[in-house]
């Protein structure tokens, strides 16, 4: 097991988390951490994410309060404490003494990589898409991809993609007869992943879109089961705790139901050491499932859990001349590059925030590694449902050594192996 031992310096330069963005400080009630009001008394307190090594039990320590707990098997335990803000630093200290302990760090808050919306908006009224997937013509990034081509042989049926995000409008003309049930939400503590701010939804269709049901797109991978897990709120942000529960319940999921998991990830953080989000891979890969997550938006180092590639396949992306998207982060850690500028696919039926910034309801275009990434993913599911013996490596080297390179000869820290290529990529032996 890795031993990620945080010293209290380590601690006290945490790193705040929020739209992909970095900034250092110091470990305050300003750090970017999961933050609480107390009503009662109006004090401040934070969330801290303490490791323990398998079979460690915690003393009941004054002025902290676990109130939750990750267990990751033999890979180690997460536990998450309640502490007022001006003793965060104490609390921390006294723990990195107890034996098992293996370090303690902020619970960070991750946000949806939204960039900018382009003008003008690209949005589609539900009422213009009776047609036999009428909207198909305006998905350029299939074509771009190869996905008619990998259609032919197999369109991701016996495979399973989990949206792991804001949740999923799983009543979605264009969704519904793929999801496999309402999923979990974490945000709200039940077993109803439906989407309250817009983004997973968009994820889900770009992902699992129904084909030839005569709505509006198709998906890369339109027979492809979709399981919504949701982690994110309605502000579109959430904390790496539940993300880390959510990838943990994909995996199990799979390994429960004995069917192929990718695990898609359109959400990030800075480019930090997160041990949660490196511990998680670690467990999650070793059920079978695959993982496949953003690279963020802010034309930087790759965020976490991306650039924990040993697990994590980073995706960065590209736009409609193949050329690397503005916004879209590089690094030695990314995997491939995928199509993430004016990619129109599904969002909710109902309002949600995501209307606010411009967005239309049922069908819009949207740009970023999030539209990057699960392009990856679907490609992810349809190579495992023509190759359903192999395992999550496997389908991941497939994928990254048919993807067509792009800028410099091999891998490069802009488009890793290249540009993915679905049809290559299922045609490949």
């Amino acid at each position: 097991m890795v031993a990620w031992r945080f010293a209290s310096s380590s601690l006290l330069s945490a790193i705040v988390v929020t739209s992909c963005g970095t900034t250092s400080g110091q470990f305050s009630s300003n750090d970017g951490m999961t933050k609480v009001r107390e009503a009662k008394n109006g004090a401040d307190y934070v969330e801290l994410l303490v490791q323990l090594r398998t079979g460690t039990h915690l003393p009941e320590i004054n002025d902290a309060q676990f109130v939750d707990e990750l267990d990751l098997e033999k890979y180690g335990k997460f536990i998450l404490a309640k502490v007022a803000a001006n003793l965060a630093k104490q609390f921390a200290q006294k723990l990195l003494v107890q034996d098992g302990v293996l370090g303690v760090e902020p619970n960070r808050v991750v946000s949806v990589p939204l960039p900018k919306l382009r003008s003008p908006l690209l949005g589609f009224d539900h009422e213009k898409s009776r047609l036999d997937d009428p909207l198909y013509g305006k998905q350029w990034y299939l074509s771009r991809i190869g996905a008619d081509k990998a259609w032919q042989n197999t369109k991701g049926a016996d495979v399973m993609v989990a949206i792991v995000d804001t949740g999923v409008d799983y009543r979605h003309p264009d969704l519904d007869d793929n999801m496999v049930g309402p999923g979990y939400s974490y945000v709200n503590n039940k077993p109803d992943a439906i989407d309250e701010f817009g983004h997973g939804t968009h994820v889900a269709g770009i992902v699992g879109a129904i084909q030839g049901n005569g709505e509006g797109v198709s998906g890369v991978a339109p027979r492809v089961k979709i399981l919504p897990v949701a982690v994110l709120g309605p502000t579109g942000s959430g904390s790496l705790f539940n993300i880390a529960k959510g990838i943990k319940h994909a995996a199990d999921y799979g390994m429960q139901n004995k069917v192929h998991v990718v695990v898609n990830l359109s959400l990030g953080g800075a480019a930090t050491a997160d041990s949660i989000s490196y511990t998680t891979g670690w467990y999650a890969t070793g059920k079978g499932a695959l993982l496949v997550a953003a690279a963020g938006n802010s034309n930087s180092a790759v965020g976490t859990p991306a650039r924990w590639d040993k697990y994590y396949m980073a995706v960065s992306a590209s736009d409609e001349k193949n050329e690397k998207a503005s916004f879209s982060n590089f690094g030695p850690e990314i995997s491939v590059s995928a199509p993430g500028v004016n990619i129109l696919n599904t969002t909710p039926t109902y309002d949600v925030p995501l209307n606010k910034l411009g967005y239309s309801k049922y069908y819009a275009a949207l740009q970023g590694t999030s539209m990057a990434c699960p392009v990856v993913a679907g490609t992810c599911a349809l190579v495992w449902s023509i190759h359903p013996e192999w395992n999550w490596q496997q389908v991941r080297m497939q994928v990254e050594k048919t993807a067509k390179d792009l800028g410099k000869t091999g891998k490069d820290d802009i488009y890793g192996y290249g540009l993915v290529q679905a049809g290559a990529a299922v045609a490949a032996r």
